[in-house]
């Protein structure tokens, strides 16, 4: 493979990374890619320069180069070079290695690659337990495409070979690249500001441990009636990495409904009210998703898987802001939000379940192009179709529900 479809097959494979795990899919946008002979396999920078072989990875399958970039971007999420630091890379890189590697054959329903290092149920473990557990075992650090070396590894011998450092005494730490050897592979970059653009990224990203959180915390709280619901429940986002196609379904359609960039060629719908003047559009970076939330007592069980797809998607197609309104047989909450205060939220309402005043209300701003109404489709809603685009994602599969106007995308819950 040169290194010119290298690098395609290793943004292509960042691509699929984001698809299965969406809430890495900003540091995924940050990541810069290099096809480099200078290294054996791959390995990537606290700055996120995410550098592959391309004599290697070429022999890897579709599956093999996902998970390898996976595994890079969740050291970066977990911080694995700043974490070794003081107290050495290594022993805290392979631990790292383990867990990793172990999340992702859980997460992607996949091997681990070309003789990774495996450890099962690492991922129910922390670093420090990890590192503890090698040295009473006197367990092997020895890599697999992934691993370290106390003596010069497969990169630190070809970047000794190519003069960038001494043949003895320094050691490149496995796939971690750390920060003086980037300079040293890079003269002239200084990776101050694109590493702290990464640590701001990997912060946002979805706390893994959300993964092995379960629906126990939900009780069900509330009551159907036809009238108002006067409840109220706190709820914690849940977010997942099963990716079913309905999931895929939202995110192209929320795609598709993504402003574009601020352009006076396509007017905004307030034009309608000022004649003499045009108004440009939105931009596609930073864009509000409306959203009426059903707040019906019989969509009580579902919220927390609900706000955590929500909250994953936004990051993938560049939302950060929120209109949420909730709505039982009336609007019980119109909020802005960003998008990490989905994580924990509350729901009001639990009462009847007619929509049609959230979705007038809507009607109402001529700024709203799109908006996405999540219920289980036991509703009352408008005949008449609102003056922008509306997406159904119904969380009740074969309930019959059959609206003359928007599209309707049947989702199946499950962690």
């Amino acid at each position: 493979m040169n290194p010119a479809e290298c690098r395609q097959a290793a943004l292509a494979a960042l691509k699929l990374a984001s698809l299965s795990l969406p809430h890495l899919s900003g540091l995924a946008r940050l990541v810069e890619v290099y096809a480099d002979q200078r290294v054996e396999t791959a390995g990537i920078t606290a700055s996120g320069r995410l550098l592959v072989s391309p004599d290697w990875f070429g022999t890897l399958s579709v599956q093999d180069r996902t998970f390898v970039v996976a595994h890079e971007l969740l050291h970066l999420a977990f911080r694995s070079h700043e974490r070794g630091e003081g107290s050495g890379v290594a022993p805290f890189n392979v631990a790292h290695d383990y867990i990793i590697n172990d999340i992702l054959v859980d997460a992607l329903g996949h091997r681990v690659p070309a003789g990774g290092l495996e450890w099962p149920g690492a991922r129910h473990l922390s670093a420090e337990a990890i590192v503890t557990e090698m040295r009473r075992r006197g367990r092997s650090a020895r890599p697999g495409w992934s691993g370290v070396s106390a003596s010069p590894s497969p990169m630190g011998a070809a970047l000794a070979k190519a003069g960038l450092v001494a043949p003895a005494g320094v050691t490149h730490q496995d796939d971690l690249i750390t920060e003086s050897l980037e300079r040293r592979l890079f003269p002239g970059f200084d990776p101050g500001l694109a590493r702290q653009k990464i640590r701001e990224a990997s912060a946002r990203a979805v706390s893994l441990e959300r993964l092995k959180e379960g629906m126990d915390r939900l009780e069900a709280i509330g009551q159907v009636g036809g009238r108002p619901g006067d409840d109220a429940i706190a709820v914690d986002a849940l977010r997942t990495l099963y990716r079913p196609p309905w999931e895929l379904a939202l995110q192209t359609w929320m795609e598709e409904v993504a402003p574009g960039p601020r352009s006076y060629a396509r007017p905004s719908r307030r034009t309608a009210e000022q004649a003499d003047v045009v108004l440009a559009g939105r931009k596609r970076e930073g864009w509000t998703l409306h959203i009426i939330l059903d707040t019906s007592g019989s969509m009580a069980s579902e919220f927390s898987r609900l706000l955590g797809m929500i909250a994953s998607f936004c990051e993938t197609v560049h939302v950060t802001r929120i209109h949420l309104l909730q709505c039982d047989s009336e609007v019980s909450a119109d909020e802005w939000l960003e998008p990490e205060e989905l994580d924990r939220y509350t729901i009001l309402g639990l009462g009847g379940s007619d929509l049609s005043p959230a979705i007038q209300r809507l009607a109402e701003d001529v700024e709203v192009e799109s908006a996405i109404v999540i219920t289980d489709g036991a509703i009352e809603y408008p005949e008449s179709p609102p003056p922008y685009n509306v997406l159904w994602v119904l969380t009740w599969k074969d309930s019959g529900f059959e609206p003359p106007y928007g599209r309707v995308i049947e989702v199946e819950l499950v962690l």
